[in-house]
């Protein structure tokens, strides 16, 4: 993503590197199941890891999308493919990672990136939003990593990523329940997992973004933005390329003996808030 917004005066925390210019052939060999290749943070983690050695198959809801984005990386020279797949129903989600496991040979990581949650206050949280947030947001990860168990086990040494967020941690204000509820049993799961996987050489770890700043988040009101940026110790939100480089690096055997771990990348907010005690109104620079 190009324009992160940030708050005026804040400081620079480094120069974010693009994936060719920080190719280092990380994940040489590595067989990946991505899953949302087709927008935001899946989008530009395919292009990250392909460009590190791996074959990344992703994923997609939207027919020909995720293979068009897997298409554009074939041209650079990438191992890459993505196909169409509804990964809150089971069927579909084990028909796709059997797809990806045959087209690559096999399955060496496993990285839970997709989720669409359902936004609303709580008094407003009918039964049929609720359920449809755990299915896109928990049922998702639960299909994906019970269909690849099998291909995981066989592999030398493996590796389960799932994404959560900082709500699973920690409530706010915002109208987020069924998102708060099921991002927090995605951590349980991913400790579980790390623990029943550990005998067959499976790792599993979490992470939890803080504000991510995607194509939706740059729709949403700039007094809301602000707030939400305010509350990150950084003072500005998230490139997508940084949820990126974590992946890669939890994919990689440079991680080899994280697991049952949870790696924040959140810039700060679950740790310490600094812009809502300033007492002061910041701008926010776009």
């Amino acid at each position: 993503m190009t324009n992160i917004p940030k708050l005026a005066g804040a400081p620079n925390f480094g120069t974010l590197p693009t994936p060719e210019g920080s190719v280092a052939k990380r994940l040489e060999g590595k067989k990946i199941l991505l899953t949302g290749t087709t927008k935001g943070v899946g989008k530009v983690a395919q292009e990250l890891l392909c460009a590190h050695g791996a074959f990344v198959c992703g994923s997609g809801t939207t027919p020909g999308v995720a293979d068009s984005v897997a298409a554009g990386l074939r041209a650079k020279g990438y191992k890459a493919e993505g196909f169409q797949a509804d990964l809150g129903d089971y069927d579909q989600a084990r028909a796709w990672v059997e797809r990806c496991a045959e087209v690559m040979g096999g399955i060496d990581v496993v990285i839970n990136n997709a989720s669409k949650p359902e936004m609303l206050p709580f008094e407003q949280m009918d039964p049929e939003s609720w359920r449809k947030s755990l299915r896109n947001e928990l049922d998702i990860v639960y299909n994906v990593c019970h269909a690849a168990w099998p291909y995981l086990k066989e592999a030398d040494g493996s590796s389960i990523i799932i994404t959560s967020s900082t709500n699973g941690l920690q409530g706010s204000n915002s109208p987020q329940s069924a998102h708060a509820a099921a991002k927090g049993a995605c951590l349980a799961l991913a400790r579980q997992l790390a623990g029943e996987g550990g005998p067959f050489g499976i790792r599993c770890n979490s992470i939890t973004p803080g504000l991510i700043w995607t194509e939706a988040m740059a729709n949403i009101p700039q007094e809301m933005a602000t707030g939400l940026i305010a509350a990150q110790t950084t003072q500005q939100a998230i490139d997508p390329m940084d949820i990126a480089y974590a992946y890669l690096f939890l994919a990689s055997d440079e991680s080899r003996f994280i697991t049952a771990a949870n790696l924040p990348v959140d810039g700060g907010c679950a740790g310490a808030v600094t812009g809502g005690m300033q007492g002061d109104q910041k701008a926010l620079v776009l």
